[in-house]
């Protein structure tokens, strides 16, 4: 079963690298030329953020809290004549200590995406990329199990998803995209055997992967909205071919208040809807379930490397 899904992957990795290799070997004449003093636009920034609570003989109640992380955001974007290829990584981690509890991590994120264009106009491109999520560390439910240890429900690439596309981009300017993909090949890797054996995040019980043919839309917007401040939003639409009734979504913001060269406050949100991931509520049911992230962060970032160019 495992070696037929790594056949798929393969397939699909494949087609991409032969469209991108015919797209390289077609002529320039199409879509807009970009001089070549442009070619390459890399940079990124990176943050460290950290929070502390103490009381003492505080009538309102509450307890000594500590909650430190950091984040990095990266990019290489590339333009040369009609062809473009921009490439993002997005990576934070933190911890919360809480009174007397040991650190728990509150936020962990690791996202990575590339995409290739050739523009046929103005405006539009073929395009080809892949979109990589996953995570750094163990997550639990603590005190979840009937022993009341704690248990575990993720880990590194348990879940993890890699998803190849083909398609076609609608960009006006650098600060727009959207895509649609009638080509996409959802891969979701559950590497942790123990979660595995149960089936989580959609996979067959004792089964690592499983792999689903099917089509997306993506839109992406980053941009200065005011003056110091940032926004960079982006959705992620999938349906498989075979279950064309559920459609998976996944939603991210990121808003960054500049207060001074140094200095930053920034506001992620994160929520997602994927219907093979089961989540018990209170009444204890079990099905599909809105997640929501929210993180907000003051703290020093450090940014490096070019400014992003906008058309």
């Amino acid at each position: 079963m495992i070696w037929s899904n790594l056949k798929n992957i393969g397939g699909s990795l494949l087609v991409i690298i032969l469209f991108l290799s015919s797209s390289q070997l077609s002529a320039q004449k199409n879509g807009p030329t970009i001089p070549k003093d442009s070619v390459w636009t890399n940079g990124g920034n990176f943050g460290i953020f950290f929070q502390q609570v103490g009381l003492s003989n505080w009538s309102g109640g509450g307890e000594n809290s500590v909650a430190y992380g950091a984040e990095v955001n990266l990019y290489a974007n590339k333009r040369q004549r009609s062809h473009t290829w921009f490439n993002n990584l997005q990576a934070g981690y933190g911890l919360v200590k809480i009174g007397d509890q040991g650190a728990r991590k509150n936020n962990d994120i690791l996202i990575v995406t590339s995409q290739y264009g050739r523009f046929l106009s103005d405006r539009w491109q073929l395009s080809a990329g892949l979109d990589f999520r996953t995570q750094f560390a163990d997550g639990f439910i603590y005190n979840g199990a009937a022993d009341a240890t704690d248990t575990l429900i993720s880990t590194f690439m348990s879940p993890g998803y890699l998803s190849p596309y083909i398609g076609t981009t609608y960009k006006p300017n650098d600060a727009f995209s959207a895509t649609f993909a009638p080509l996409m090949q959802k891969v979701t890797f559950v590497m942790d055997d123990d979660l595995a054996a149960v089936g989580a995040y959609g996979v067959d019980p004792g089964e690592n992967i499983r792999s689903q043919a099917g089509w997306s839309i993506s839109a992406m917007y980053q941009k200065e909205i005011m003056t110091n401040v940032n926004l960079k939003t982006s959705l992620l639409l999938f349906d498989a071919y075979d279950d064309i009734e559920h459609i998976d979504v996944n939603f991210d913001l990121f808003l960054n208040f500049k207060v001074n060269k140094y200095i930053t406050t920034n506001f992620a949100l994160q929520t997602i809807y994927d219907h093979d991931i089961d989540i018990e509520d209170e009444d204890g049911n079990v099905g599909p379930r809105l997640q929501m992230r929210n993180v907000l962060n003051i703290g020093l970032t450090f940014n490096f490397g070019e400014p992003r160019k906008e058309e």
